[in-house]
């Protein structure tokens, strides 16, 4: 008897549990589904926010989107103002001992060459591969499009521009677009293309869906097939 009134109690108190435990689909999908939906519409409303932005940003004509935005924008504008700066100042310098003679200028303080350069050559080396440093820079940002955007077969990409905190904008169509074979000393080797005579990186990962890229290098020939 004392056996047969545990056994009843502990189905009484198991039942509930086990009935719940039945329907967790009628209990939780309801509340994940929505909680879903809801990031979903919110994320697309950023993008759509955030593709309105660029768009009035770059000044792109109505009937494009954006398919490719690259990272890095402020460290290719440090850049750009960098080397543009770095430039000038060269510049100025190679002007001002134009116009002077190096050796006779008067200055209220020595020059230690020995805490950089031995000597004067060794000077004139320091600038020549700091120049170079920074030609390289400049071939870089110059080949590095910031975001592209497409109206069909007609794309527009956005480069950081020869002055500092200004953009400009180059215009191609469908099948313009080929890789480069690898070569040279410039970093990502396999990110190189070449829209008609002017050179780009572009990296794969950046571009809305995998194939933008390949509709990007589709002829008219193979389209219409």
């Amino acid at each position: 008897m004392i056996l047969q009134h545990l056994e009843r109690s502990l189905r009484t108190k198991a039942w509930p549990i086990l009935c719940l435990s039945k329907r967790p689909s009628s209990i939780i999908s309801p509340a994940i589904q929505r909680s879903l939906s809801t990031s979903s519409v919110l994320c697309r409303k950023a993008v759509i926010k955030r593709e309105e932005y660029f768009l009035k940003k770059d000044n792109i004509p109505a009937g494009f989107s954006i398919i490719y935005r690259a990272p890095m924008e402020n460290y290719l504008t440090t850049c750009n103002i960098v080397t543009s700066f770095s430039f000038l100042a060269i510049g100025g310098i190679c002007a001002f001992t134009y116009l002077k003679d190096f050796h006779h200028i008067v200055v209220p303080f020595e020059i230690e060459y020995a805490t950089l350069t031995a000597n004067e050559t060794d000077l004139l080396y320091f600038l020549g591969f700091f120049f170079l440093i920074n030609a390289v820079i400049r071939v870089m940002v110059n080949r590095y499009p910031l975001r592209i955007y497409r109206n069909d077969k007609q794309y527009i990409a956005v480069f950081e521009g020869q002055i500092p905190l200004v953009t400009k904008q180059f215009s191609f169509q469908q099948g313009e677009v080929t890789p480069v074979p690898p070569g040279g000393v410039l970093p990502w080797q396999e990110s190189r293309y070449k829209i008609n005579d002017k050179k780009v990186l572009l990296l794969e990962d950046y571009f809305r869906t995998p194939s933008e890229l390949n509709a990007m290098m589709m002829t008219e020939k193979l389209d219409s097939e």
